[in-house]
């Protein structure tokens, strides 16, 4: 086809006007789907944009019960699209934004974002991270904050900031002085501080912490998980309960899922000094490790990378979780969205294609 006589054009995104808004109304009404109805437009409307749009416009109405018997009661709240409502809550939004918005021009950014907040669990943060890391191709650049900001304002129609991982609020620090101890019940483990270089400054890969999630109060089902220093790479193994034999045979478990050499894969393993881990013979068996170190009492802090990895871990299993009514097929798409979320202390990377470098 002649470059000079092409019949195809990029059609430029355009903000949805109020006499579409009265079609979307009529159109909703019949009972049309949000897809059906971009269908329906002319010009034609992506499904998404419909959907925010119908948010935009719902409300509740009150009428009388069409089935009403004794009992029951009179009146039925309905939530349903209105054009009029949604044309002034656009209104006051276009009065309230200052100037104008980067965004706006580029509505293929907002629905990524809005994407990959709502249906992927991602962060601010690591959505412009990776746009940045990968080069992707959109119009508009802004930068975290920014998103951030349209959040708190309202701006994107179908993300609010209870879609948000929990956002620090500068409470109290932790106190890191706190004088150390030998663990009373684990005088024979080795310290830490015995550590090799490689593991501490996380130069190599093959160093590993350890830790169990627990489930619901009185329930004995725990989540076993490693957590790779360098690379950041976890395994989750569920556990019958906090038994030294139990949590050995997860280890080993955990062993048999991952490929190649064993020796270079756990090289070393740290652990608290639960009493779970306190066979550190039986923990090298399992794993095939050269050696398994334990942290101070106390201090959790040294198996900083364990304790994040479990708290993005409760994302998905909060506190209060009957862990035995979790599938270990549940538990893998976990594993496999953990491994494939992009880090900021990656240069935006993900811990599988850390390991895969």
């Amino acid at each position: 086809m002649d470059q000079e006589k092409h019949n195809t054009s990029k059609r430029k995104w355009k903000q949805i006007s109020e006499k579409e808004r009265y079609k979307i109304e009529a159109l909703y009404e019949q009972g049309l789907t949000p897809a059906q109805i971009g269908v329906a437009m002319n010009p034609r409307r992506d499904r998404r944009t419909i959907q925010r749009e119908l948010l935009l416009g719902l409300v509740e109405q009150k009428r009388l019960n069409p089935s009403y018997k004794k009992n029951e009661p009179l009146y039925i709240v309905e939530k349903t699209y209105k054009a009029d409502t949604g044309q002034m809550r656009h209104d006051e939004r276009a009065a309230n934004k200052g100037r104008g918005l980067k965004i706006g021009n580029d509505q293929k950014l907002a629905d990524y974002i809005e994407g990959k907040i709502k249906d992927e669990k991602w962060s601010p943060d690591v959505i412009i991270g990776r746009i940045k890391e990968k080069g992707m191709p959109f119009k508009t650049s802004i930068c975290t904050k920014t998103v951030y900001n349209y959040i708190d304002k309202g701006i994107f129609r179908e993300v609010t900031n209870k879609d948000l991982w929990v956002k620090k609020d500068g409470g109290k620090k932790r106190d890191y002085k706190k004088i150390r101890k030998v663990a009373l019940n684990n005088r024979n483990g080795r310290s830490i501080t015995e550590r090799p270089r490689e593991a501490d400054e996380r130069s190599e890969q093959g160093h590993w912490e350890i830790d169990l999630v627990v489930g619901k109060q009185g329930t004995k089902p725990v989540i076993l998980t490693l957590v790779e220093r360098k690379t950041r790479k976890s395994l989750y193994v569920i556990v019958r309960n906090k038994t030294q034999r139990e949590v050995i045979r997860a280890v080993s478990r955990a062993r048999k899922r991952v490929g190649g050499d064993f020796t270079e894969v756990f090289k070393t393993i740290t652990a608290d000094n639960g009493s779970e881990f306190l066979d550190s013979e039986a923990i090298k068996k399992a794993s095939g490790c050269d050696e398994v170190y334990y942290a101070h009492p106390y201090s959790s802090w040294e198996r900083g990378s364990n304790e994040n990895g479990n708290r993005i871990l409760r994302r998905f299993i909060p506190k209060g979780t009957d862990i035995g009514q979790l599938t270990d097929e549940e538990l893998q798409r976990i594993e496999d969205w953990v491994n494939n979320y992009p880090r900021r202390i990656h240069g935006y990377k993900t811990a599988n294609e850390m390991v895969a470098a």
